[in-house]
């Protein structure tokens, strides 16, 4: 019998203005080709045939046979019956990510915030320092033969217990000098409490910061208020805090914007105004769905992707001057396509990253804080893997046929395990709700990207490549 060959799932592209063919992504490898227009009408004529045998294809068209074949596109039939992917075990995964919710307060009130404005459903309340310092100590321990590992303090306002952070920094590097690994430290922050004890601490710690601001004095003003009696938007507070800490530490935070649906619409706008403001970088993300009134219309879904797709356009724009313009969700995915990085899982939560709450109690991660559905332990006893894959299962359960036919499963493997819980247990929205924005997302990095590698040698790329190594 002839041995039978098929082509594996994949998804042609038309090239992004100024590049010539078009762009061939294959689904199972997350690969990505230039091809011309021999090899797109090859997979057009071949692709209605199911499987054939090489015999079949005409002599013309062998080279662009072995060439499919070498990437993978082209394949075995019995190898195109995709098998589903193995489930990790989180007892097998050493511990990598901890994030300390050392602040459950916060002194904003802001008018999207999935925490309950820092608390996480429950009382105001802070962490001591001793068990910060027990916390950081547990992670490094627990993380085998990692070289390095990461802390991130967080909230609720994460400065407004400045004692705990401190005592954490400096139990993790003790432990982590005696264990000889590297300690990773980052801190989200509201911007608005870098007084100067917080800038010494940061200053001498070396510590990445990622400030919240959404955009221009209205739009932030309206999101990002203060909370109590003082009322009133904080932007004031934040941009001047930001220049602080820029001339104390002589460097520059990121920064996180988040946007509900009716404010996607001036994205441009507001991503223009953030990365004036001297950030390092920009990330834009659509507010959590923590109510009905944060469910975008389909009008609003495409002005967020109308917004992104501008801000890409920008970029390559920037990079035909040889400028990285330093949009983190583009530069994210653009290395994830650079790499091939496939993903088995949609993040790391419970797989090698847990969050910590101010008690000491563990959570899948640290959206999932003060939710026992997702406790996974706590400092005393350490994480429960049967809880945390009893946990992923459940996010899991019913996603399989799914995302094992969606042709941008390798990048996505099926989205935020705390959206889907907001959008499907909570709201009772259907499974795959976000599905058509993250693949018209998926896309246009794939266009963005063929656009760059017109020309291989390209500045922007070896910028790319560093941050998917790391």
């Amino acid at each position: 019998m002839k041995p039978m060959w098929t082509l594996a799932d994949h998804r042609v592209f038309a090239g992004g203005a100024g590049t010539e063919g078009a762009l061939l992504f294959g689904a199972e490898q997350a690969s990505l080709y230039a091809i011309d227009a021999a090899t797109g009408d090859f997979l057009d004529r071949w692709g209605r045939h199911g499987a054939f045998a090489l015999a079949e294809v005409a002599p013309a068209d062998h080279e662009i046979a072995a060439a499919l074949a070498d990437a993978q596109v082209l394949v075995p039939s019995a190898r195109a019956r995709r098998a589903p992917r193995p489930t990790i075990d989180p007892a097998t995964v050493p511990l990598a990510t901890l994030v300390l919710e050392a602040a459950q307060a916060c002194n904003l009130r802001c008018t999207y915030c999935y925490a309950g404005g820092g608390t996480y459903g429950g009382a105001a309340r802070v962490m001591s320092p001793e068990l910060a310092a027990r916390a950081a100590r547990f992670l490094v321990e627990k993380s085998g033969d990692l070289p390095r590992v990461t802390l991130v303090l967080f909230g609720g306002e994460p400065l407004l217990n400045l004692p705990a952070l401190a005592a954490a920094v400096a139990a993790g590097e003790a432990a982590a000098a005696e264990h000889g690994k590297t300690l990773v430290v980052s801190l989200t922050t509201n911007g608005t409490r870098f007084t100067p004890a917080a800038l010494d601490f940061l200053a001498a710690h070396r510590i990445g910061v990622s400030v919240s601001i959404d955009g221009p004095p209205d739009m932030h003003d309206a999101n990002r208020p203060y909370g109590g009696r003082a009322g009133g938007g904080s932007y004031a507070d934040v941009v001047a805090g930001v220049a602080r800490l820029r001339e104390r530490t002589g460097r520059a935070p990121a920064a996180r914007v988040t946007l509900a649906p009716d404010q996607w619409a001036r994205i441009p706008e507001v991503f223009e105004h953030v990365l004036g403001k001297g950030f390092l970088e920009v990330g834009i993300a659509p507010a959590t769905p923590v109510a009905p009134a944060l469910l975008p219309t389909p009008e609003q879904d495409a002005a967020l992707l109308a917004g992104f797709a501008h801000v890409a356009r920008r970029f390559v724009d920037e990079a035909r001057r040889g400028r990285v313009l330093p949009f983190s969700n583009l530069l994210d995915l653009l290395a994830k396509l650079h790499v091939g990085q496939v993903r088995g899982v949609p993040c790391g939560a419970g797989l090698g990253y847990v969050a910590m709450d101010a008690q000491g109690a563990l959570f899948l991660c640290h959206r999932f804080a003060g939710d026992d559905g997702f406790r996974i332990g706590d400092l005393a006893t350490g994480i429960d893997h049967a809880k945390a894959r009893a946990c992923l299962a459940a996010q899991a359960a019913g996603r399989a046929d799914a995302c094992g036919t969606c042709w941008a499963r390798s990048l996505c493997a099926g989205g935020c395990h705390h959206e889907n819980h907001l959008r499907e247990s909570v709201l009772g929205l259907a499974q795959g709700t976000c599905c058509d924005f993250i693949q018209r997302w998926i896309e246009l990095g794939i266009r963005t990207y063929g656009e760059l590698r017109a020309d291989p040698g390209h500045p922007v790329l070896a910028f790319v490549g560093r941050r998917a190594e790391g």
